[in-house]
């Protein structure tokens, strides 16, 4: 156990709520003679947003006061805790001169110690500078107590936001040396790399090159109940996070002004930067005219949402949605990392996501093991993570476009795979998942080259449907010569933009190949002159560009194109001028 000791004085708040970030239960002094003075009720306030849960009252002085003005501070303080974390602890009268008090002080210390649990040390390490000094001959030192994670001797840390890289070569932990500190510990680090000059309180020893020093943060800021007057919006605060101070605008996202009692989302302008990240608390003090003491006074704190570094509009509902989601994921790692993910909205490898969510590699593994376990994160081809919920987002688009393109477009098949893809907008894939997801429910059919409704079909006239059977059949008997849409037109004495419609049509249905800008063939045509590659490709190991027209029997402008198809589509692999068997001709030559 680590005692830290911090000053009462109302001089030194600054101090008090850089001691209090490491503390895990409190010991709430207040003396006899005095009674509750305005640091005691500020005290209060600072430890309760700073999110502690454990701690006693040691009543002291006693022995200066009489036994009712004892019990009179004993029922002020408890309707000054009444409704606080600290209505139920212990109130321990005591006296540093007779000793009176002292071993029901110590049997209480000892109880709320024994209920507070154990502080945890998930998460990569990180620890806000409390002190620096040199030691001749090991160098600098630095301690504080640790936020999160754990550091090993030769662990290499960085300092932000100086930027500057170092490797821990001896630690203490409670003043005896040690070989590993924990979160919530009082640690010692050695690190020879760093003049003490370059170290200051309020800096930040990290393990993950992840964090950086950001001069915006998004935050959950609360108004102290006891607050009189009104937070105006971009007030000056001085910000209390960790072991730093700086000044700091409050930008209120959701109105223009807050008073006693009220939450609202806002955005920290640093004037400094500082090496934020989600989860950390943080306490706001401020001069407001309004209230009863001059000078700084606290009037509110929270925790640290986000750190975009990007300015913030105020009312928008999709920020302030996506900050209350985080604020109810922060103490979840498992609901953290699917929310960072959902986020992402683009594939992450686990390694990204590790980083993103400032986690060890075990914890990471560990998290998605159960995640993928319960469907809610998904693999993707190549080991890319994705939120089954941003498939979902991504179906639920692609079936809204293609129903948006049948209303505009009744007589069109549906609509092309990489014209869907680019209206949705997202990668490659996801889109197919969503896409297979689609087919799979039967709300839409691949029916051809496009995606359509469910039971779709092109709505058009007699007189179109035959004009479509007379250029299919034109294209079957052409086989691999397919003729082009102008000597269609001319052939049929029909309008050229008119036989590009039915063969737009016929190339949805896939019963016409497009080759290129110009040619399309029949569906089978293409199905022969694969099956003449894998008879080529019985004879020897590739064959050539002439090769392949004299066994087609047809002209160098019909060939190249058909073989550049076939390249796209895997079946062959140009290697200079000839060609060798594609994924898709080597499944079938097996």
């Amino acid at each position: 156990m680590g005692v830290v000791d911090v000053p009462g004085h109302v001089d030194f708040i600054r101090n008090m709520v850089a001691g209090a970030h490491g503390v895990d239960v409190v010991i709430f002094v207040v003396a006899a003679d005095d009674g509750i003075m305005p640091q005691t009720h500020e005290h209060l306030h600072i430890l309760t947003l700073m999110g502690l849960r454990h701690g006693l009252v040691a009543l002291t002085k006693i022995d200066l006061v009489e036994e009712v003005r004892r019990k009179s501070v004993i029922e002020d303080l408890r309707r000054l805790l009444a409704g606080t974390f600290l209505a139920d602890a212990p109130i321990c009268p005591i006296s540093n001169i007779t000793g009176e008090g002292f071993e029901g002080f110590f049997d209480a210390l000892n109880q709320v110690v024994s209920a507070c649990e154990d502080r945890s040390s998930a998460g990569v390490f990180r620890v806000w500078v409390e002190d620096v000094f040199t030691i001749r001959g090991p160098g600098t030192v630095i301690t504080g107590i640790p936020s999160s994670g754990l550091v090993h001797i030769d662990d290499s840390l960085t300092l932000l936001p100086a930027g500057l890289a170092g490797h821990v070569r001896r630690m203490q932990v409670y003043g005896d040396d040690a070989t590993e500190a924990r979160a919530g510990e009082c640690v010692a680090l050695n690190l020879p790399e760093f003049s003490h000059e370059q170290v200051r309180r309020g800096m930040v020893l990290c393990a993950s090159d992840a964090v950086a020093a950001v001069a915006m943060a998004e935050a959950e800021l609360r108004i102290l109940d006891s607050v009189k007057g009104k937070v105006e919006d971009f007030v000056e605060v001085h910000l209390h996070v960790g072991t730093a101070s700086v000044l700091a605008r409050v930008a209120l996202l959701e109105g223009t002004e807050m008073a006693a009692g009220q939450r609202q989302m806002v955005q920290l302008r640093l004037a400094e930067p500082l090496p934020l990240v989600p989860g950390d608390r943080f306490v706001v003090r401020a001069n407001l005219p309004a209230q009863d003491q001059t000078g700084l006074a606290t009037v509110g704190g929270g925790r640290i949402l986000g750190v975009s570094n990007v300015r913030l509009r105020r009312m928008k509902p999709w920020t302030l949605n996506a900050l209350a989601a985080r604020r109810d994921a922060l103490d979840d790692p498992a609901r953290w990392c699917e929310l960072m993910l959902r986020e992402s909205g683009l594939p992450l490898s686990a390694s990204d996501l590790q980083k993103i969510c400032l986690l060890r590699p075990e914890e990471m593994t560990a998290i998605l093991e159960k995640l993928r376990a319960s469907g809610r994160v998904v693999s993707l081809p190549g080991g890319a993570l994705t939120h089954s919920a941003v498939v979902e987002e991504t179906a639920n688009k692609m079936l809204e476009a293609v129903l948006a393109f049948h209303a505009a477009n009744p007589q069109r098949a549906g609509l092309a795979r990489q014209e869907l893809f680019a209206i949705v907008g997202k990668v490659a894939e996801i889109c197919e998942l969503a896409a297979a997801s689609l087919v799979s429910t039967k709300r839409l059919e691949h029916q051809g080259t496009v995606f359509a409704r469910a039971g779709w079909s092109a709505r058009i006239t007699d007189r179109d449907q035959q004009l479509s059977d007379r250029i299919r059949e034109a294209f079957q008997t052409a086989g691999w010569a397919g003729p082009a849409a102008a000597d269609l037109a001319t052939a049929f004495g029909e309008p050229l933009a008119r036989i590009e419609k039915m063969i737009k049509l016929l190339t949805e249905k896939a019963v016409l190949v497009r080759l290129d800008e110009r040619l399309c063939i029949h569906h089978d045509a293409l199905e022969a002159a694969k099956q003449e590659a894998l008879r080529l490709f019985g004879q020897k190991r590739s064959f050539s560009t002439m090769e392949f027209r004299d066994a087609l029997g047809v002209s160098r402008k019909h060939a190249v194109p058909l073989l550049d198809y076939l390249d796209k589509v895997r079946f062959t692999v140009r290697s200079g001028h000839d060609r060798t068997p594609g994924v898709e001709a080597r499944k079938l030559l097996k």
